[in-house]
């Protein structure tokens, strides 16, 4: 479409609305005679910030479900509309300026007349109020003249407010004629496609590239839209009749524009059953025109159902307008008393008392639902509207203070837990300078209890304070583990003494059995080495194992003679000792419990021939079975040599 821009509309820009009301949603009231103003688009969210309620990352427990919010969002949250009745004088100067300088002055035309509204009845009043002082003073009023340093600033947004949409039309209609050029372009290029000789696919794949250039093409002049509609369709179907040489990249298209066809109906189906017709009829205008500019023809077997079905949709939307147009009164009204509904829901809604951040949040969700509902029902009439918009606000008023409230409450409390596990941190960081562990230790872990039942704090101070606590916990218990570590001075002397026997043992080959057990009675005079006990005898044994096989020894003796070492080695661990016995004897016992349920099964098959493969297993079953029965008992039999 083709923007007409004229001096009459760039003089009214700034002119006002009829209500001024303080704005709690970016729409204008609905009145019979403002039908643009009705809501179009999704409207942004209820004026509350939104929360997050994550489980806790670090796996500590926190006892509050208002935990791990972030520290912005339990700033008061500023209301999402925008409202000039409080702003002095230079304050909505500057909002104007603002908006006249934001790059994007085609969003503005409502904020720029709600500002004039809101500077024009100053300006006149300084204006009136020089001159009773001029007159005052004893002037004639033919020689008032005065002058106005605001005015002047006002007068001159308000050229550059009316020069920007005359220069963002002038480039929109400019924009409309490019776009023109690019389709015809395109129209010429689609006539090559048909008949070039090239593989089939890849013209194919060149017109799908085609189509999605026109799609973003943009808007062409009213007066030329129908015609090269008409002409692109044109060309259109006479490239898929070339395409009927391929039939499948015809079906792959057709099934394409069938599905998003398909899906164009379902919209139209649910605007049909929307209360709100004029917003209904709107969006059917874009339904028809994507059907329409976007997508290509289908098979002749669903085209006219398609069709029909898409016109139904259509007839019920027009006939609801249609009866709408007709009965304006008793639909306002209906939209009245619907409105007044939900109204009196949210008063109840804001009256409930909430304790807890997933309660506040539950009532934003729930808030947001009826706010949109609101809209949703359509106009109602004008002598209605400013009584349900001002009910509307009131609420929505209510609704925000009580929210603000208390996100303000709950910041102060947060402030506070804060403190705390900070103070606990600080005395975790105390504790890393001790030397007496025993006495400390115990204390830790009390900070650590405490630290699970800290009240809750936002998700920022919560991240930062965990990381802090669990950094100078981890600290402190390396420290404890570094301390128990630490070897005496006997276990460090009989550490060195058994590594560098180990190492000789290791660096000589050839070694006979005499040898071999020379080095381990030597091993096992020297003293005890704490907590690196296990790990160099591991070391020692495997050690012994690799001179044995280099003996010659044969699997089976080197099993029982490192067995023997690994009970010799435990010293005088009676408890060890033990419980190692205590151990092979178990697993001896259920060896045992098996080997006969196995030769009961065997009695089963004992008809059977030797050839029956079950019976092979079992016999295969059986004999490895006694060889576990074998060694267990070797081991059992080990502890009565020692």
């Amino acid at each position: 479409m083709i923007v007409k821009v004229n001096q009459d509309m760039l003089d009214n820009d700034a002119n006002l609305q009829d209500a001024n009301e303080d704005i709690v949603d970016e729409k204008i009231p609905e009145t019979e005679d403002q039908p643009k103003q009705e809501m179009t688009q999704s409207q942004p969210s209820t004026d509350a910030v939104e929360f997050e309620n994550t489980e806790d990352q670090q796996g500590e427990n926190t006892t509050s479900e208002d935990s791990n919010l972030d520290e912005d969002e339990l700033s008061v949250v500023k209301s999402e509309e925008e409202n000039y009745d409080d702003l002095n004088l230079e304050q909505l100067l500057k909002a104007l300026d603002k908006k006249v300088s934001s790059g994007k002055i085609h969003h503005h035309k409502r904020d720029v007349e709600a500002l004039s509204k809101q500077i024009e009845p100053k300006l006149s009043q300084i204006f009136e109020n020089k001159k009773e002082d001029f007159i005052n003073a004893g002037g004639e009023l033919k020689d008032f003249d005065a002058k106005i340093p605001e005015k002047t600033i006002y007068n001159e947004l308000i050229r550059r407010y009316k020069s920007e949409r005359a220069r963002y039309y002038q480039e929109l209609e400019k924009s409309f004629q490019n776009n023109l050029v690019v389709r015809k372009n395109l129209i010429e290029e689609l006539k090559g496609l048909i008949g070039i000789d090239q593989p089939i696919s890849e013209t194919y794949k060149q017109f799908k590239n085609l189509q999605s250039r026109w799609r973003e093409s943009g808007h062409v002049p009213r007066a030329e839209a129908n015609n090269i509609w008409k002409t692109y369709h044109h060309h259109v179907g006479i490239f898929y009749d070339f395409l009927h040489l391929n039939r499948e990249f015809r079906e792959l298209d057709f099934k394409y524009n069938y599905e998003e066809k398909l899906k164009i109906i379902e919209q139209a189906e649910a605007l049909s059953k929307m209360d709100n017709i004029q917003k209904a009829f709107r969006d059917l205008q874009e339904l028809h025109k994507r059907w329409k500019d976007e997508l290509g023809p289908i098979a002749k077997e669903h085209g006219e159902t398609l069709w029909e079905r898409f016109s139904e949709a259509t007839k019920v939307i027009h006939e609801k307008r249609q009866f709408f147009q007709k009965n304006q009164t008793e639909v306002y009204r209906a939209n009245y008393e619907k409105k007044k509904t939900i109204i009196s829901q949210m008063q109840q809604l804001a009256e409930v008392e909430i304790k807890t951040h997933n309660e506040m949040q539950k009532m934003i969700r729930d808030m947001e639902s009826l706010r949109t509902s609101f809209f949703e029902c359509g106009h109602v009439s004008r002598s209605d509207n400013a009584e349900i918009w001002a009910m509307f606000k009131d609420v929505m008023r209510l609704f925000s203070k009580k929210r603000n409230t208390f996100y303000k409450s709950l910041k102060k409390e947060y402030s506070e837990n804060f403190k705390q596990r900070m103070e606990l941190v600080k005395q975790v960081e105390a504790f890393l300078q001790t030397e007496d562990f025993a006495a400390t230790t115990p204390k830790v872990i009390a900070l650590q209890r405490k630290w699970k039942e800290m009240g809750a704090v936002s998700r920022k101070q919560n991240d930062k304070t965990w990381k802090l606590f669990r950094k100078a916990c981890n600290d402190y218990f390396a420290l404890l583990d570094e301390r128990k570590n630490k070897l005496s001075e006997v276990e460090q002397q009989a550490f060195e003494e058994k590594d560098e026997l180990l190492k000789k043992l290791q660096s000589k080959e050839g070694l006979d059995r005499t040898s071999i057990d020379h080095l381990i009675e030597e091993w096992t005079k020297i003293g005890s080495v704490g907590r690196k006990t296990n790990q160099i005898n591991s070391e020692f044994v495997a050690a012994i194992e690799n001179s044995l096989k280099q003996l010659g020894e044969d699997k089976e003796s080197i099993a029982s003679f490192k067995y023997e070492l690994k009970i010799k080695l435990m010293g005088d661990r009676t408890e060890l000792i033990q419980k190692e016995r205590s151990q092979i004897k178990q697993r001896l016992d259920k060896a045992k419990q098996e080997y006969i349920q196995l030769e009961t099964n065997m009695e089963f098959f004992a008809k059977s021939s030797s050839e029956n493969p079950v019976v092979n297993k079992v016999m295969k079953d059986l004999e490895k079975q006694k060889k576990i029965i074998d060694g267990l008992q070797q081991k059992l039999d080990a502890f009565k040599r020692m």
